[in-house]
């Protein structure tokens, strides 16, 4: 198998921290920073589902996952401890 590129990732850009707004993630701020981002040659994100207790991942989905193809983009997600204690883990093994 041939080795895959994703250009320059000595960064990432990291969603544990995204600007608020009223108590909000600021989602048009988002957008400009990971517009900015791609623009100079960077792909890699990374989220988790505990990340703004849960608002990280959608708003990505605002910011990234639906405004670019899926191929200017390596996103990673991670899952939290609580997602396995909580009612998710029984619902996907009822």
């Amino acid at each position: 198998m041939g080795e895959v590129s994703f250009g320059p990732q000595r960064f990432g850009f990291g969603c544990m921290r995204l600007p608020m707004k009223d108590g909000e993630i600021d989602i048009e701020q988002t957008k400009e920073m990971v517009d900015y981002y791609l623009s100079h040659g960077f792909m890699y994100f990374d989220t988790a589902h505990g990340y703004h207790d849960g608002k990280s991942e959608p708003a990505l989905k605002a910011c990234l996952t639906s405004r670019y193809p899926r191929n200017r983009y390596l996103l990673t997600d991670k899952l939290t401890a609580s997602f396995f204690k909580g009612s998710a883990l029984k619902t996907r093994t009822a």
